[in-house]
């Protein structure tokens, strides 16, 4: 006999389920998707594991690192490591932040895109666009997360696209949580979609995908309800009540992801120095 398929809640339709295991979400967090109403999607992550565990804080340190230096800049990094004065060929090439709020912002971001490829599970396309900042220590321009999926079948190909906003506050408040939903209302469109294309042309090996992606209009995908909002609050266990009381959106197609930890600034600055570590010690990634 077979088994009954569950029926997939809001949250899961939009943007998957919780990572499970081997996934270190599935170690750090635990998720509760709230039920929904007609003016709230809202998906609660709480920890499950102290923010200070290492594995965490090696894990995404490793992934800001990543996240900053394109794979030809890392080798640059590793050739030049021994044969040149290291650390000033490394500070005229830096990309990781030094500015407290840059990190903050870009390490939410950050948190946001591998949340989604987790919970997708799915082969996304992405742009790296904090490899291509010309500086550091201010905000980079454009969607903080913009993943596609093209999804093939034997009749057609269509593609799906996730557009993200992330915040980081050390207290949650009522204000960030009304700019997240402001900033993915329904009429919002991807700003970093023609980047995506142009930078995939430019590699011989992924010209077909620019050329499959140029051929899409995104009001037809709008359309189609193939583009999907996700906001993301990184901030204290305060996190849940002030998102519950305050999340008002319009956007039927827009989830609301909280994650309320302790200390969250203490994860960022411990992420951060593992990057650190990483970019004085190339040989070791």
């Amino acid at each position: 006999m077979k088994q009954k398929q569950r029926i997939k809640n809001k949250q899961e339709a939009l943007i998957g389920t919780h990572p499970a295991s081997p996934s270190q979400f599935a170690m750090w967090l635990t998720c509760n998707d709230v039920q929904p109403t007609k003016t709230k999607i809202h998906r609660s992550l709480t920890q499950s594991e102290n923010v200070n565990n290492p594995k965490i804080i090696e894990w995404l340190g490793k992934r800001i690192f990543e996240h900053h230096h394109s794979e030809s800049r890392i080798q640059k990094l590793k050739e030049n490591f021994v044969k040149l004065g290291y650390r000033k060929y490394a500070e005229q090439h830096r990309k990781l932040p030094k500015a407290d709020k840059t990190k903050k912002g870009n390490g939410t971001e950050i948190i946001l895109s591998e949340y989604l490829t987790n919970s997708l599970g799915r082969n996304l396309i992405q742009s790296f666009k904090l490899q291509y900042n010309p500086n550091p220590d201010q905000a980079m321009k454009g969607d903080d997360t913009l993943l596609i999926d093209v999804i093939e079948t034997q009749e057609s190909k269509k593609i799906k696209i996730y557009l993200g906003e992330a915040k980081f506050r050390q207290v949650p408040s009522p204000s960030v949580v009304e700019t997240i939903s402001k900033s993915l209302a329904k009429d919002k469109l991807p700003l970093s979609y023609s980047f995506v294309i142009e930078e995939l042309e430019k590699n011989e090996k992924t010209k077909d995908i620019a050329d499959l992606l140029d051929s899409f209009i995104i009001n037809d995908i709008k359309g189609n309800g193939d583009l999907i909002y996700a906001g993301l609050l990184l901030s204290n266990q305060n996190t849940f009540d002030m998102v519950e009381k305050h999340l008002n959106s319009d956007n039927p197609s827009f989830v609301f992801i909280s994650i309320g930890i302790n200390q969250p600034e203490e994860l960022i600055n411990g992420a951060f120095e593992e990057a650190e570590r990483l970019f004085n010690n190339p040989n070791q990634i």
